[in-house]
């Protein structure tokens, strides 16, 4: 392993138990699980630090699959706005954060970043394979407006449409697909529903999310975000 995925997985282990941005997830899909953690089994090709570009108000994130045993991985999401007053870099674009990052700017005091942690597994349902991201270290604070967050907990449920070794695209299940709607709200339900409809397009939403792995060159840089991004949370 190298020295700064270690660096990363000891800032990992501490930020299990720190509550973080519930105010970020308010708009997050009432997914349902699929599968089982406990029988899972991760594909450790998958494993490392990704990159894609996101919407107009956060312009990139930054993903790390770090595995917690044989089943599961231990997700961090990064996500990163654009420095205020600052345009000579495109966050949107892969060497536009490189070049940010090599600049110091991940190490400023006034930085906008976020970070969202998740437990994550595979499961294979109708000859396709999905990911699944749980929500983990969320506050429930009864006061806060974002208050039952935590009761159920909430997930993100992708099917992996292509991996490739660098390449890694995920879609997300729409939950609104009609078939969905009408299905009991259990894993059970939706399993029976997607397993049928697994490859209809029509079951995910249109826009997926494409990763690209980070170059080895720039494992240093990325790891020194992240680190930064937990630290402040801490």
């Amino acid at each position: 392993m190298r020295p700064n995925i270690r660096s990363i997985s000891g800032a990992l282990l501490m930020l299990v138990i720190i509550p973080i941005f519930a105010g970020l997830l308010a708009c997050m899909p009432e997914h349902i699980p699929l599968g089982n953690p406990e029988r899972a089994r991760i594909n450790p090709e998958m494993s490392g630090i990704w990159f894609t570009a996101d919407s107009d108000e956060l312009l990139g994130q930054v993903v790390v699959l770090q595995a917690w045993d044989k089943r599961t991985w231990l997700v961090v999401n990064v996500l990163i706005e654009e420095p205020v007053d600052d345009e000579a870099y495109d966050l949107s674009t892969y060497d536009g954060l490189v070049r940010w990052l090599d600049d110091g700017h991940a190490r400023d005091d006034e930085t906008p970043l976020a970070t969202l942690l998740y437990k994550g597994w595979l499961t294979k349902i109708g000859g396709e394979t999905f990911l699944t991201w749980e929500v983990r270290g969320l506050p429930n604070d009864e006061s806060s407006d974002d208050a039952g967050l935590l009761d159920p907990w909430f997930w993100w449920d992708f099917r992996v449409t292509e991996f490739g070794g660098n390449t890694l695209v995920l879609h997300l299940i729409d939950e609104d697909f009609p078939p969905l709607k009408e299905a009991p709200r259990t894993p059970r339900g939706w399993e029976k529903v997607i397993r049928k409809h697994a490859r209809n397009e029509a079951l995910y939403l249109e826009n997926a999310a494409r990763f690209r792995r980070v170059d080895p060159g720039h494992e240093e840089l990325f790891g020194d975000l992240v680190g930064q991004a937990l630290v402040g949370e801490l």
